[in-house]
């Protein structure tokens, strides 16, 4: 469907500028996510008319070969300045003024119509129009709506019904259980998702259903940075737990420090510039009944301690990112703020250290990242039968398929109606990571390469209920260049779990640090 929809979309592009192209190049076009216009346009000012497969390639090249052919000079991180910009307005950190009152409800719904809407409309050939104007149409013709939808349930003869609804007015939408297609994209529609329909009018206050768009991402390709640095990206840590794979987390700090790194790994090291840290720092106090018996440390105050002791090791050319997540001291709802002060005050002092909100953005080497813990990932694969704890990078593309990071209201993550909704993705990232789910996974969406990343703690009592199968231990590094993705393993389970931190100078100081601070 999206192949055909992009040809009609060309072909409508060639005929407004008085081109004509045969069927080769439109393959070519079609297949390719390029931006065509740009080539289409050069072509149409050189007088040409009809647009062979050949006349593309050969500007093709013109234009992307040369760049293509730019050597990367191989740099050492250290030697570099950090290129990084904090997007501060969809960071909710220093922007929540939310009171939880019903108005602020109403204020942030509307938001997240408006601003999806905004999005559905830029869809080429479609021309939505009010709820309202149902009643002007003339039953069995098309209408074309945006929507958000309020309810959605199973009919007794078996077709998937939506109440939806706009600022103005709503209707009931049906989807025929006969069309297979548009049923199981039906099953990822929940409610408060925004979307585009085509329908017919059954009567006057229900349709059904054609077609069904989502916001979306636009076709485009990878963005790649110019300088040849990568990045680092670690998540849920959970110190403090019993369970936290202290010995491998060592080992890791050890390798960014260069030392006892395999010579075939040191140019991928000298690289490394920035380090992605993707919430549940520590493990927190009272999560879960009957966390305090899993602790090693039982204050909230000694964790985070522990972790900037940790945290010290990390080398201070590499910029460090990080984001909370359910187990931190911050509010359990999304959008969370940042990590306060008051429990990192060592970190907030040093330069190259960046605290953000989940979901939070961040500018790296020109690259557009969005960060967010992931809890919101839950209620997506309550809803979706055909979604996988160990393929969570799926998920997240069906996240950027609705440029939305909530799901639904009112399940089981709760969120606070902030004044404009920062769960809504506004603007397109070129890289999206996730955590919490403890499982490494790796996707590339329209341009977007996404990003699930993995866990330091040992494998749960609920996980092991559950059926879930952690990748504990693992640092994904990607070079900002190409796009590329590697792992590293620091764990294994038959090595066993002990302490190395005399080995890189850490454990007398960690020892005086946490000694005779108490339980709490």
């Amino acid at each position: 469907m999206e192949l055909e929809e992009r040809k009609k979309e060309i072909l409508n592009f060639a005929e407004e500028n008085n081109l004509v192209l045969d069927s080769k190049a439109m393959e070519l076009l079609a297949g390719r996510p390029i931006e065509y216009k740009e080539l289409l346009k050069e072509l149409a000012e050189e007088n040409a008319f009809i647009i062979s497969k050949g006349m593309l390639e050969e500007k093709i090249k013109e234009k992307f070969g040369l760049e293509e052919k730019k050597k990367k000079t191989s740099c050492n991180a250290r030697e570099l300045q950090p290129d990084i910009r904090l997007i501060e307005e969809l960071n909710v950190t220093s922007n929540s003024v939310s009171e939880g009152k019903v108005k602020d409800f109403i204020v942030y719904f509307q938001d997240k119509f408006l601003s999806l809407s905004e999005m559905l409309r830029k869809r080429p050939n479609f021309n939505p129009r009010p709820i309202k104007r149902l009643r002007t149409i003339t039953r069995n013709n098309e209408i074309e709506l945006i929507a958000m939808v309020r309810e959605k349930w199973k009919t007794k003869a078996g077709n998937i019904a939506f109440r939806i609804e706009d600022l103005e007015a709503e209707c009931i939408a049906v989807v025929s259980k006969e069309n297979l297609q548009l049923n199981k994209l039906s099953e990822t529609i929940l409610c408060d998702n925004v979307i585009g329909i085509k329908a017919i009018k059954a009567s006057e206050g229900m349709i059904i259903i054609k077609e069904i768009f989502l916001p979306e991402l636009p076709l485009r390709t990878f963005k790649k940075a110019e300088r040849e640095v990568s990045l680092i990206a670690i998540s849920d840590l959970h110190v403090g737990s019993k369970l936290f794979l202290e010995h491998s987390f060592y080992k890791f700090l050890e390798w960014l420090n260069c030392k006892n790194v395999p010579e075939k790994e040191i140019e991928t090291v000298k690289k490394i510039k920035y380090l992605l840290i993707l919430g549940d720092l520590v493990d927190g106090i009272g999560i879960y009944p009957e966390q305090i018996n899993e602790l090693s440390i039982r204050n909230i105050y000694d964790q985070y301690k522990k972790f900037e002791q940790l945290m010290r090791e990390v080398p201070e050319h590499i910029e460090v990112i990080m984001i909370p997540g359910q187990h931190d001291a911050v509010r359990f709802a999304d959008p969370q703020p940042a990590i306060p002060q008051e429990f990192l005050p060592e970190l907030y002092e040093r330069k190259n250290f960046h605290f953000l909100s989940s979901p939070g953005w961040i500018e790296i080497e020109g690259l557009k990242c969005l960060l967010y813990h992931g809890p919101s990932v839950h209620d997506l694969y309550s809803s979706v039968s055909f979604l996988s704890y160990s393929r969570p990078h799926e998920a997240m593309i069906e996240l950027l398929k609705k440029r939305d990071l909530m799901p639904c209201y009112g399940m089981k993550r709760p969120y606070v109606p902030e004044k404009k909704d920062y769960m809504a993705i506004k603007e397109l990232p070129d890289l999206f990571f996730e955590g919490d789910l403890h499982h490494n996974s790796y996707g590339e969406y329209r341009g977007t390469i996404v990003v699930s990343c993995g866990t330091w703690q040992k494998r749960t009592e609920f996980q092991v209920k559950q059926g879930h199968v952690p990748t504990p231990g693992i640092a994904v590094v990607m070079e900002l260049s190409t796009g590329k993705i590697t792992e590293k393993s620091f764990y294994s389970e038959t090595a066993g779990e002990g302490t190395v931190a005399e080995e890189i100078g850490l454990e007398e100081e960690l020892e005086e640090e946490i000694e005779g601070k108490g339980e709490e």
